[in-house]
């Protein structure tokens, strides 16, 4: 019966370790790994600026609240409910094309990608900014002949 109880006693203290440091990345690695591998097409989206913090819930709900309207349409859910909704949402979809469109143009007017911590709009910005330039000594090479 004494070696039960050691038995236990070696368990419970075997269970109460805590993991080692190397274990706990290694654990957290394949978690991660994991994630990746089951959700191929998920982007990370982590906002940097206040005016996306504010809105940025309400763009994460509209995809389950449309999924919702779609699946009880025609249940107390009208065509016409539904034309308006389309609606706001393309207006939404509008309003954020139009932003980015507009700041973009802020950025290639501005001449320099120094300070943009994001790689992809780095690289936009920089192509937008050769591409004025090419532009502009056409322009220069049009007046001149």
């Amino acid at each position: 019966m004494a070696t039960d109880n050691e038995n236990t006693k070696n368990n419970k203290q075997n269970n109460t370790q805590r993991p080692s440091r190397r274990q706990i990345i290694e654990h957290n690695q394949q978690r991660k790994i994991s994630l990746i591998e089951n959700n191929i097409s998920a982007e990370v989206f982590i906002p940097e600026s206040q005016s996306l913090l504010r809105t940025f819930r309400h763009f994460r709900m509209l995809d389950p609240i449309d999924a919702s309207l779609r699946a009880f349409w025609g249940d107390k859910i009208t065509s016409k409910d539904m034309e308006k909704w389309l609606k706001l949402v393309d207006e939404i979809h509008q309003k954020v094309v139009e932003a980015q469109e507009f700041g973009m143009n802020l950025l290639i007017e501005n001449g320099r990608t120094r300070g943009i911590e994001n790689f992809l709009l780095r690289q936009e910005v920089r192509r937008g900014i050769e591409k004025k330039e090419k532009e502009t000594k056409e322009e220069v090479k049009e007046k001149a002949s």
